[in-house]
Formats: structure tokens, sequence, C-alpha cells
């Protein structure tokens, strides 16, 4: 992997005067789970990533008849926020779906629209919702509409200075209601087909029509052509049909390693018809909240001043830096580089090697950790970003005299546990979901072990040791 600097900003203008002074050779980072898995595969070689993490000016959700985000709103915040699944569900709907927990746990709403993949799973929601995105640079503020702001594969309408601030949604109407659907060769893959609708009805007629589509085009696609046949007419099977086969003519799908042209082009006809259907269904109705998603609004209208007032900060990044954090309950300190990743931190520095590497990209769990009692990908989480934090590995899960946590004792007696190679990140992971859900379903467990892959138990075994475990705390 290419070696990179590693900024911190802790404002606005700071970010913008690195992205200035370093010309056109840094990228600015979220969450990083895209950025850093592109810098991995060597698909992107910047000089410097500029974190946008401490600018705590960009996080933050309101409700004030309609719903504004902060750009760096983690999306595990929006998947638990109660005004979000009641008034949006569709936005609701699509995050719930998005990758696995250990990814929406550091992951942001802006950061899956400025890496403007076509199957970005926020972007047809959004643009049924007919979002306004507020773009920020040296220049001052701009608003881009959400379906004008992509302009192809991993590219979008941004100056390389600007940053995305800001995502307005205004309140949709009441009589309206929403869908999301994707379909995907596995839960966390990426989507072969995504697809969001929004019906405003009169009764049997649709008054108003938003449709969007992602993966099949080389952009989020809004399905326009398709919304005006819509629009003023009872919809019902025959219209349904007629929708159906103008998709197919609307899209332009490709042939890649997830699916054919062709079936990308026949699912997103179904998609839309089943969102069409799914969303006549909601009218009237919510998604079923789940028992994380308790906050009231008046508990979130939270937003932190603007931040180009002067605060002492890290922005000034060395290829070596000293990072001071707590590991498994002891004040430790490391001498890491730049481009060091937490994983590497742990095993190389530390000998921690209870958590393992596996596909280095976010998706298999493997090197799981928890990071202030949250779950995490630690091959996608920069060292530099664990400074002031608490790290714990399975390391630390042992009590006095080394006895095994319940967790592990319960993967020990029901089997949870064959080669080994996967069950420290599977346990870390299981040990922040019970430490949320203490009586848990047997679907909340899965939902919860999603980011982590198993070759050798089938998972009933894990499950099994989870429900163990939830009885014993």
């Amino acid at each position: 992997m290419k070696k990179f600097n590693y900024y911190q900003p802790q404002n606005l203008k700071e970010a913008y005067d690195l992205m200035d002074k370093l010309e056109g050779r840094a990228r600015y980072i979220a969450g990083g789970t895209d950025i850093l898995a592109g810098i991995k595969q060597e698909v992107i070689r910047p000089d410097a990533l500029i974190s946008l993490k401490a600018i705590e000016a960009l996080r933050g959700i309101k409700y004030n008849g309609g719903l504004l985000l902060g750009s760096m709103t983690l999306l595990r915040d929006m998947k638990r926020d109660s005004i979000i699944a009641r008034r949006f569900p569709v936005l609701a709907e699509a995050i719930s779906v998005l990758a696995n927990p250990q990814v929406r746990n550091v992951a942001t709403v802006g950061g899956n629209l400025c890496n403007s993949a076509p199957s970005a799973d926020c972007a047809p929601p959004l643009m049924v919702l007919e979002a306004g995105l507020i773009l920020e640079g040296p220049g001052g503020k701009r608003e881009v509409p959400v379906e004008d702001f992509f302009s192809g594969p991993g590219k979008n309408r941004m100056d390389a200075v600007e940053v995305l601030t800001e995502i307005k949604i205004s309140e949709k109407a009441d009589n309206a209601c929403t869908a999301f659907l994707k379909s995907g060769r596995v839960t966390q893959d990426i989507a072969i087909v995504n697809a969001a609708a929004l019906l405003v009805m009169d009764g049997k007629i649709c008054r108003k029509c938003r449709l969007a589509v992602g993966a099949v085009a080389p952009v989020p696609l809004r399905l326009k052509k398709v919304e005006k046949i819509i629009e003023g007419e009872v919809i019902g099977p025959e219209l349904l049909d007629r929708v159906g086969h103008k998709v197919e003519q609307e899209v332009s799908p490709i042939t890649d390693v997830r699916s054919t042209e062709e079936y990308r082009r026949i699912m997103s006809g179904i998609l839309v018809k089943r969102a069409i259907k799914q969303a006549l269904g909601n009218l009237g109705g919510e998604i079923q909240n789940s028992k994380f998603g308790s906050k009231e609004a008046e508990s979130i209208i939270i937003s932190a001043p603007a931040g180009d007032q002067k605060i002492d900060g890290i922005s000034n990044s060395k290829l070596r830096r000293v990072i001071n954090f707590t590991l498994n309950g002891y004040e430790v300190s490391a001498e890491v580089e730049s481009h060091k990743m937490l994983l590497q931190v742990l095993r190389d520095t530390f000998q921690l090697t209870g958590t393992k590497e596996g596909c280095g990209h976010g998706e298999c769990g493997a090197c799981t950790v928890l990071v202030d009692g949250i779950n995490v990908d630690s091959c996608l989480y920069p060292a530099f970003e664990i400074d002031g934090k608490a790290v714990t590995t399975i390391e630390g899960l042992a009590g006095e005299g080394n006895r095994l946590h319940p967790i592990q004792e319960a993967f020990v007696e029901n089997g949870g546990v064959q080669c080994g190679f996967c069950t420290p990140g599977m346990i870390m992971s299981a040990k922040a979901f019970l430490d949320e859900e203490s009586d848990p379903t047997d679907q909340e467990i899965r939902e919860g072990i999603s980011g982590n892959l198993c070759r050798c138990t089938g998972y009933i075994q894990i499950v099994d040791s989870i429900k163990k475990a939830a009885e014993r705390l």
C-alpha cells in the first residue's frame, strides 16, 4: 500500500488550507471504508489524506419541519434514529441493508455520496426525497440537487477543495408513501440493482411519483420519463407492466463480476415495480423501528457551532507520530507511521495477534475490535484516529486469572469455534451487540454479526453460542 501523510484539521478553514496547499495531491476522508479500500487495491494513490472526523460542525441530525443531516453523521446513528425511521423510512430502509454493522459504525452519509459509486445505497432514497446537498469551499456555499451531483463512476460535481457539509430534505406530504429495495449477491455486498420509490396519492390516483435506481447506469439514476407514465393515473397491473418495460429501456447497465447486463436490466424493471407495490402497501404506515431506535426528536436536534473559529488541533501530519490510547484497560503509547491501520499497530507493535487480518477491505470481520465500545474493522481504522480512545481486543475480554468471558465460554461449550480464525472478530461483534441487546432473537443475532464471515460452522452453532451468552449475561 502506498504511504501517505494523514492530516486531522479541527475546522473547515484548516481543511481548505491543507487541500489548497497540497494542490490536488490529497483526498478528503470521512469514515474511510471506501477510500482506504481503494488505496489498498491501488485504485487511487493520494500523497495525503485530510480527515474530516474532528470537525464537529459536520455532524448532527436536526428536524424542524424537514431533515438536516451533517455530512459526517454516522450511518449507525441514522439507522437508530426514530425520526428518520418514522418520517423518512425510505432512507432508514436503505441504511439498514448498507454493508454491515462494522462499516455502518464508522461510515458516513456524506462519504457514501462523495464516493460516487453508481451503486451507492443512500443515493436513490435521497433522490426520491428530492434532497439538496450543501457544498462549501473557500468561495462560499452552494446547493446542488442530489440527482445532479453525480457525473460518472467515482466522479461528482464538487470542486477539489469543496466539502459536502449538509444534506437537506423537505418534509414529505402526509399522503406520501415510500419504499427501498436492493438486490445483491449476499447480504453485505454492494447492490446489483437498488431502487427507491415515492408516491403521493389522492385516493387511487397518483398525483406525484419519484423513482430512482442504482447500479444500472454510470450514475445513480432518477427515472423521470417513467414517473410521467404514473402521475395522474390509477396504479394497476397493466400500468405496472408498462412501467417495468420503460425502466428496462431507460437504464444502461454493464456486465461485471457481480452480474450480467441482461440480468441487471430485467431486475431494474422488477425492483421498481416491487418498490411501487411496497410503497402503496406502506401508505399510512411506517417501517418498524428496531429496539435501538428509541430516541425522540428533541434529544437529537444537535449541531456544533460553525467551524471557522481558531481551535488548536492536529493539522500537521508527519510520517510518524506518537499516539496515546487505552488498550485493554492499560494506558499505552506508540510511535506509528501515518499510513498504518489500527490492525497493524495491534499485531506488530503490541503483539496482540488474536486480531486477524482476513480480507483487508472490511468485508470479513476477522479483524474486528472495539473502539470506545463500538465494533469496527481494524484493517480500515487509521492508527492516528485512535489517539485518546479506548481499544479492546479479544485478549482484553479475559477476566481475572485469565478466566474466559461468558461469550468465550459459550462459544467453547456450544461448538461456535472450529478452525478459530474468524472467532476473535465474531466474539468482539457479539460483545458489542450484547452490550446493547440483552434478549435478542435469532434474527437480531444474525443481523448483529452480519459483518463477520465464517467458513466452518454454518453459523447455527455461533447463533446458539450468542443466545447462551445472552442468558448468562
